[in-house]
């Protein structure tokens, strides 16, 4: 089984609340006649107080009155913004936020923001296009920040944007030649893109780089396995990730698929019922229902492909091994 480690990426994002509802207000107002700047002003000084007590319907308030003043500041309406967020009023929130990028399009507040919004409201594409506008920005102003460039890879790896992922991980190579988990990294995205000889390069390199690089010995394995190829070196590499995390069920599910390529149906079973026992997923469900079609036991190969169906719905290949067996056994039932 690939085993692929993923940072969070939202949890880069918490130093940006560091960050949020700066500006002062001097820069609030575009400045038109004095009288009007002045009211406007007062009414924003007045949120911000209200903000700092805790009073967010008072502070809302006051902000849409500092508004009437001047429509086209952009701190008011973020901070308008921020409050009916508070208030949940969150459809109110993103039409305010999106006024603030209207107004100042350097502002990224307003794209954190509408990414927590639409991170709750479960529009999770439109929350990592926000991550995304932020995290090109950061990377613009520290293009030799690694970080940054790991985060966007993994932001678009969850979108499975994989070549813009690889754009992102090539980058911190070139800064970075010998850092063996952005070799392991670039190698399983290349499988992604079917550009197979140059993942299985990669890995290798990451395992000449730290030979004790467990992702990468298990994930060539499995690779090795998966196209039925070099049997007994993928053999050796997964062995060699157990010996450093022997209680990997990914690594013994890979382990398993090698027995299993190699005919060795009972060793195979054995492996990923061990798998299993740390590990609850669909892929080794699968295998495990694999195993048992090749030694004919049909009912357990059924039982095992619906619980991998159950983690994993929409599998068109393991609903198809299920619909093609219980074909084979309605029509022997009849004969």
């Amino acid at each position: 089984m690939r085993y692929i480690r993923v940072i969070k990426t939202i949890g880069f994002f918490s130093i940006l609340t560091t960050v949020l509802f700066c500006g002062s207000p001097a820069d609030a107002f575009v400045y038109q006649d004095q009288v009007s700047t002045a009211k406007g002003l007062s009414h924003y000084a007045m949120g911000q107080i209200y903000d700092l007590l805790g009073m967010t319907d008072r502070a809302v308030l006051e902000y849409e009155e500092a508004i009437q003043y001047d429509a086209s500041s952009y701190l008011p309406h973020l901070k308008l913004g921020a409050g009916y967020a508070r208030l949940n009023m969150l459809p109110e929130a993103i039409d305010e936020l999106l006024l603030v990028q209207q107004f100042n399009q350097e502002d990224l507040q307003s794209h954190y923001l509408l990414a927590l919004i639409y991170s709750t409201r479960k529009e999770y594409d439109k929350a990592a296009g926000e991550y995304e506008l932020i995290l090109k920005a950061f990377s613009e102003a520290e293009p030799q920040n690694i970080q940054i460039y790991d985060y966007l890879g993994q932001l678009y790896y969850s979108q499975k944007k994989y070549n813009k992922a690889i754009e992102q991980y090539e980058k911190i190579l070139a800064l970075e030649p010998k850092n063996a988990d952005v070799l392991y990294l670039l190698g399983s995205l290349y499988w992604e893109v079917d550009k197979r000889d140059q993942a299985i390069g990669l890995l290798k390199r990451s395992i000449e780089v730290d030979p004790e690089h467990d992702s990468s010995l298990n994930t060539l394995g499995y690779f090795y396995a998966e196209n039925n190829i070099h049997l007994d070196e993928a053999e050796n590499l997964i062995e060699r990730a157990l010996m450093i995390s022997p209680n990997n069920g990914g690594y013994l599910d890979s382990l398993g698929w090698v027995y299993y390529k190699r005919g060795m149906y009972e060793k195979a079973l054995e492996k990923l019922i061990e798998a299993d026992k740390y590990l609850k997923d669909p892929v080794i469900y699968d295998h495990i229902g694999d195993v048992y079609h090749k030694i004919n036991h049909i009912e357990d190969a059924i039982k095992y492909w619906e619980l991998s169906l159950k983690l994993l719905p929409k599998q068109e290949e393991v609903t198809r091994k299920i619909n093609n067996v219980k074909n084979i056994q309605a029509r022997r039932s009849t004969e």
